[in-house]
């Protein structure tokens, strides 16, 4: 019984401190917030998302994953298509996935 509880306390403590990449619908939540922040605008919806290639950054921490979608923000009551095809970086900050551009 012992070691039962020590494998399954072993397992938490591996998933809460390698958690590893971010999942789809984390990074799609750190991509909105990213472009709701970057034009100032709210996001209505992202089309088509999708996250491949995900490799941990060598230059700093996260990953660098290849992000691809349309984020269709509501601009002064219009809505505008942005498409997104670029290699983002996620990193977790304060138990949140974020998303930069560089």
């Amino acid at each position: 019984m012992k070691a039962w509880i020590f494998a399954a306390a072993a397992a938490a403590l591996c998933l809460t401190a390698c958690s590893g990449k971010p999942s789809e619908a984390e990074a799609r939540q750190a991509l909105a917030d990213l472009m709701a922040q970057s034009a100032s605008a709210p996001v209505v919806t992202i089309d088509g998302f999708t996250l491949t290639g995900c490799k941990r950054a060598e230059d700093t921490d996260g990953y660098r994953c290849d992000t691809r979608g349309t984020v269709v923000m509501d601009m002064m009551g219009n809505r505008v298509p942005l498409p997104v095809n670029k290699n983002l970086r996620y990193t977790k900050v304060d138990g949140a996935w974020r998303a930069y551009a560089q």
